[in-house]
């Protein structure tokens, strides 16, 4: 008796502990609510203090720049708002601009197209920490309001506030937020308030690469008022953008098109570790150009045939969203990781969904369970020269898959039988 309730007993104690969790989602879901409960408040803690502000106005508490990557939507805006809109377009200019306002170590180029000079002229109407902070609590706002529309649960907002990939973005000062926030809107609207839902698609034109697939689905699907939608929206950010900043911006992005391929894809001055795309996870691991483009076509087929297939077989609107959200990341060739950021909520419909199903499958329990890791991709894929971020993005896609298409469903479902 003395053995059994000893040390050697704990290791055994502690795993028939976790075993039990891994096969139980009730307990599952009372771990992630715990664990929300400390990550939200610590992550509105450092990012709100740590670093949105600082001993300097244009430095945080880290010694960093204030923002990251939202340093440079700043000074765009800024350059935009006294009538030298074309000058984030011109790199020499650009990073002469960002050196004046932040320091010599603030280098980044601007890719993004004119329409999103709207938004970065808004937020340079107020002071760097004004800015980073309003950019941050709206990004937080929206994507809080997705969830609770999306779940009409309180607790799933919290467990998707908690995620690294909030994290990410909110400490880069980056727009994955809006744009998952914008994508799940309108995929879930798409049948109920179809010029509502087109409105949310085509704000995403900033982001063409994760922006293209929803019009593409509503073309084939039918969903020609959601459709209209989508295009008036983008026409009217176009001519927005036009008549604010006039031709100068749109000349200066036509022009560097190329160059935003060299330094993004050949370059990779953003790093290879922060790229989850197929095209990526080849380049980091030493493969040749052509293979990495010959891979990413593969897996950009795969994920645009699978949102089809979805959208054209699968009644939940849930699934359809996921299905929309998971593949749209896999699509480009290039994916920073923050813009992974619509693979948390399709993670939370996929769950919503097994829930009303009778409950997850072990994939997808695995799935959920390492969620918290991808707060290591960048070192994890940096250490290694594998790509995590890329594999995290197509088990997602599977999972999705697995639940949305009828005939992978069947077949998963007998494969968990009799591996039972």
């Amino acid at each position: 008796m003395g053995a059994s309730s000893g040390p050697a007993a704990r290791p055994a104690s502690l795993w028939a502990d976790l075993s039990d969790m891994l096969g139980s989602d009730a307990r599952l879901l009372r771990l992630a609510r715990l664990a929300a409960l400390w990550l939200v408040p610590l992550t509105l803690g450092i990012v709100f203090v740590v670093f949105g502000t600082g001993p300097e106005p244009q430095r945080n508490w880290l010694g960093d720049m204030l923002g990251s990557d939202f340093t440079q939507v700043w000074v765009a805006g800024t350059s935009a708002l006294q009538g030298r809109a074309g000058e984030p377009y011109d790199l020499p200019v650009h990073l002469e601009n960002l050196k004046a306002a932040f320091g010599p170590d603030c280098r980044f180029a601007w890719h993004y197209p004119p329409v999103f000079l709207l938004p970065a002229a808004a937020m340079a109407l107020l002071p760097p920490q004004g800015a980073f902070l309003l950019w941050t609590a709206l990004s937080l706002g929206l994507f809080a309001l997705t969830l609770r529309l999306a779940s009409g649960r309180g607790d799933a907002v919290m467990i998707g506030l908690a995620h690294p990939l909030v994290f990410c973005n909110l400490t880069y000062g980056q727009n994955g937020l809006f744009t998952a926030s914008l994508l799940t809107l309108g995929a879930l609207l798409v049948d109920r308030r179809p010029w509502l839902a087109g409105l949310c698609f085509g704000l995403v034109a900033y982001k063409p690469q994760l922006a293209g697939l929803a019009p593409l689905l509503l073309l084939v699907t039918g969903r020609r008022q959601a459709l209209a939608a989508c295009i008036v929206t983008v026409l009217a950010l176009c001519l927005a953008s036009l008549a604010a900043f006039g031709w100068a911006p749109w000349q200066g992005f036509l022009d560097t098109l190329a160059q935003t391929n060299r330094i993004i894809l050949r370059n990779a001055a953003a790093g290879l570790d922060i790229n989850a795309s197929a095209f990526g996870a080849v380049r980091l691991a030493g493969g040749s150009m052509e293979a990495a483009w010959a891979l990413q076509v593969a897996v950009s087929g795969l994920a645009i045939w699978f949102a089809w297939r979805a959208w054209t077989v699968c009644a939940d609107p849930a699934l359809r969203t996921a299905a929309l959200l998971s593949a749209a990341p896999m699509i480009s060739p290039y994916v920073p990781l923050y813009d992974l950021a619509p693979l948390v909520p399709a993670t939370m419909l996929l769950a919503i969904a097994a829930h009303r199903a009778g409950g997850l499958r072990a994939y997808e329990r695995w799935l959920l369970i390492a969620a918290p890791a991808t707060a290591l991709l960048r070192p994890a894929m940096g250490a290694t020269g594998f790509s995590f971020g890329l594999v995290l993005g197509l088990a997602t896609l599977a999972c999705v898959a697995a639940r949305a298409l009828p005939g992978l469903a069947g077949r998963s479902a007998r494969a968990e039988v009799e591996a039972a």
